[in-house]
């Protein structure tokens, strides 16, 4: 059994057609028509690069989103929660002191102007 194409892939073979048979006949449009091709394609190409240029600038964020996740999980496992333990009394690996509190808000800061 064949999966369908892809809308992408149809899109693009259409767009290819639609272009061919335009080349085959541009001589025969009128000189306005086809300054109106030319700034058709030119628009085009300009929005295709903004276009690519937005999905990388979402990629970077994302990364940046599953990075600050996994310090979230880093910082969850190893100072929430056993400050967490050690305020209701039960004896952990090791204390949590004012210092690791504050250190936590200096990396916090640090992560936060990441982001920007």
């Amino acid at each position: 059994m064949t999966t369908p194409p892809s809308l992408l892939s149809l899109s693009t073979e259409l767009l290819a057609e639609v272009n061919r048979e335009l080349d085959a006949r541009f001589m025969d449009l009128p000189e306005d028509v086809r300054a109106l091709l030319v700034q058709k394609g030119a628009l085009t190409q300009t929005i295709i690069r903004e276009l690519t240029r937005l999905i990388e600038q979402s990629t970077d964020k994302a990364e940046k989103h599953e990075a600050l996740l996994d310090h979230c999980a880093e910082w969850q496992r190893e100072f929430f929660v056993p400050l967490k333990a050690q305020s209701d009394g039960e004896k952990g690996e090791r204390d949590i002191y004012l210092k690791d509190l504050e250190q936590m808000i200096e990396e916090v800061g640090r992560v936060l102007a990441e982001r920007e």
